[in-house]
């Protein structure tokens, strides 16, 4: 090999690694943006854009974009999708994964963050970077509770901020609907409907037998006070009746002929009434 020969090939030895320690650099973001400049308009104004400090890049999210880039080939960058990107979403959001992870009904239902959330929406759009209004998003996968909402008795969308979350935590929470519960351990009905928090001389199924979903439709009823059946007395004495193994008592006395209508009205006695309201 002549000199010329040797000093051909050190400088392509030297180039060819040139190349691999660039193709390890970091690529910023405005060279990303020179092919998707749609997400670099808007991503500015995203709650992740406008994070003030240690501002996630897209390599954050993406992983290296080296390789992308000297190849223009889209399956050489990593776009985080399903369980996999959960956890991506994780390393800044852990706490709203742990709970996924500790088997919330839409993690078991491989409902992730795409699901709901577009991660390069502006912020103007629906909040949260939610890909439709809450409740509609809500409504494509629970349509059944939707439509209870438009009985006559029991809570309205809408009113006075009331919506799916204010009830239920969508990242997870205790029991299978996510339920929230208050900073006392009670739960979120009590948060708006403070005068029945108590506590009472005779505590009724709280805590004990069940809570206010024993008796109550909390979306939406055909009957008074959101009830789940249209008879106070019938709605009393699935519990209160020695019919089953499962009930609480013997209740009521024998002394109570229900063929009566003055011992069909179970809230009206005062006794009862210290522990139903």
């Amino acid at each position: 090999m002549n000199k010329l020969t040797a000093a051909l090939a050190a400088a392509i030895l030297v180039a060819a690694m040139g190349a691999g320690v660039h193709a390890q650099e970091p690529v910023d973001d405005e060279t990303c943006t020179m092919c998707h400049d749609d997400i670099g308009e808007t991503f500015a104004s995203t709650p992740h854009g406008l994070v003030r400090g240690d501002a996630p890049s897209c390599e954050s999210c993406h992983g290296s974009g080296a390789a992308h880039v000297e190849e223009g080939d889209a399956a050489l960058i990593t776009i985080p999708r399903g369980a996999t990107g959960a956890r991506v979403c994780a390393t800044c959001h852990s706490s709203i994964h742990s709970a996924f992870e500790a088997g919330d009904v839409h993690g078991r239902s491989e409902v992730n963050c795409e699901t709901c959330h577009r991660m390069h929406q502006p912020a103007t759009a629906h909040g949260a970077l939610l890909v439709d209004d809450r409740q509609a998003l809500c409504a494509s996968c629970h349509p059944r509770q939707e439509r209870t909402f438009s009985r006559p008795y029991g809570h309205r969308l809408g009113r006075a901020g009331l919506d799916c979350v204010t009830c239920h935590n969508p990242h997870g929470g205790p029991g299978e609907r996510s339920v929230r519960v208050d900073r006392a351990g009670d739960t979120v009905c009590v948060t708006c409907h403070a005068d029945l928090r108590g506590p009472y001389v005779f505590p009724h199924v709280v805590g004990q037998t069940g809570g206010c979903e024993s008796c109550h439709q909390p979306h939406g009823s055909s009957n008074p006070y959101a009830l789940k059946r249209s008879r106070v007395d019938q709605l009393c004495l699935e519990c209160h009746s020695p019919l089953t193994g499962t009930t609480i008592g013997s209740q009521p006395p024998s002394i109570h002929d229900l063929r009566s209508q003055r011992y069909r009205e179970c809230t009206v006695c005062p006794v009862s009434y210290t522990h139903l309201t």
